[in-house]
């Protein structure tokens, strides 16, 4: 959506039945350009009807943009010894940060969207089948010739613990803004944008400059590339961090509930509107701009995989946002999602929504 079209929208939202030349008066603009503008709108999508209704919420849908991997997983079954051969088994499922989180949002019943790129070889076309059938809607998951899907290569020990992971993610390279560009309509249109931080700074720069009023939730996938968005802070709604990503970020050392309260205030200094901060097997800080803040006990649950719980906590949260659902609520709900993946040796859930009550 163009900026001018961003501002009435942005008056339209304050005053449902703000007359046209109000908001010409307002932006200095004549009322025939404010008339184009509005008809733009309507045409679009954006607006319906006289009266400036907005679209039904029964329309609701989720875009998640991030990586799409296969995962390649190594369980220790003993103690590792490292520089030596360990038994254990090894298993291989779709997987990356952004794929997961679609997955989980398709599975909680709301309608979700998926954007990434994979190659055109076996690994790429297993990822696109499985997300296909999962529920998540491919129409911009992008199959490139003579590109390598991306692959990520992780060790398990004894604990259910992800001691080390190796990635190969180069084709992330090609989700350009040129190819974010085609879904355009499609994530101006949306109730919620996910992204995750495996996106290049290029694709992530593109993406908070045209997504127009769309809430937008990050990932922060790992400390490494979460420095990416520290200078977009003021554009993110939700950002959800562990403790380490919101350290680098902040410049705040974080080891109790006050430090994390601090951190939060620096937070929404910088513009974000909720922070969802988690502390590990502590629990989760959460904190919501001139609202409400609070800390909520980690779920007790038997882990087996680590690797996900985040995506699907992320999933959780998009979910009840979609839903309308409070904070307080959503938080609880989201960790609810993440125990079922931290029990299961997937790197995403298959629940029905009745399974998470």
């Amino acid at each position: 959506m163009p900026s001018r079209e961003n501002q009435i929208l942005r008056l339209i939202k304050q005053d449902p039945f703000i007359q046209q030349q109000e908001i010409a008066d307002i932006l200095g603009v004549s009322r025939s350009c404010v008339a184009g503008h509005i008809m733009n709108m309507n045409k679009k999508g954006h607006i319906k009807g006289k009266g400036y209704i907005f679209p039904s919420p029964n329309n609701a849908y989720a875009v998640t943009i991030g990586a799409a991997n296969m995962d390649f997983t190594s369980y220790a079954s003993e103690k590792l010894v490292y520089e030596d051969s360990n038994p254990g088994k090894i298993i291989s499922t779709p997987g990356g940060v952004g794929r997961n989180i679609a997955q989980n949002i398709a599975a909680l019943k709301s309608e979700s969207h998926f954007i990434s790129v994979v190659g055109n070889d076996y690994n790429g076309k297993v990822l696109f089948e499985q997300t296909k059938l999962a529920g998540v809607n491919i129409r911009y998951f992008h199959k490139l010739d003579e590109e390598k899907t991306s692959i990520c290569n992780s060790i398990i020990d004894e604990n259910g613990k992800c001691i080390v992971s190796v990635n190969d993610m180069d084709i992330m390279e090609k989700l350009t803004p040129t190819l974010l560009s085609q879904s355009e309509e499609l994530i101006r249109r949306a109730s919620v944008l996910v992204i995750d931080c495996n996106l290049t700074e290029g694709a992530l720069e593109w993406l908070f400059n045209h997504a127009g009023n769309v809430p937008i939730f990050i990932d922060t996938v790992s400390t490494f590339k979460a420095t990416k968005i520290r200078h977009w802070l003021s554009y993110i709604h939700t950002l959800k961090p562990n403790r380490s990503e919101a350290e680098i970020l902040s410049g705040i050392e974080i080891e109790t509930q006050k430090d994390a309260a601090v951190a939060a205030s620096w937070f929404h200094q910088q513009g974000v509107q909720r922070l969802i901060l988690s502390m590990g097997a502590e629990g989760v800080y959460y904190s919501e701009l001139d609202n409400k803040s609070g800390y909520s006990r980690a779920i007790t649950t038997s882990v087996l995989n680590a690797s996900g719980a985040g995506d699907a906590m992320m999933a959780g949260l998009a979910h009840c946002w979609l839903q309308s659902m409070s904070l307080e609520d959503s938080i609880r709900y989201a960790q609810r999602c993440s125990a079922l993946t931290l029990s299961s040796e997937n790197t995403w859930i298959l629940p029905n929504k009745s399974s998470i009550p």
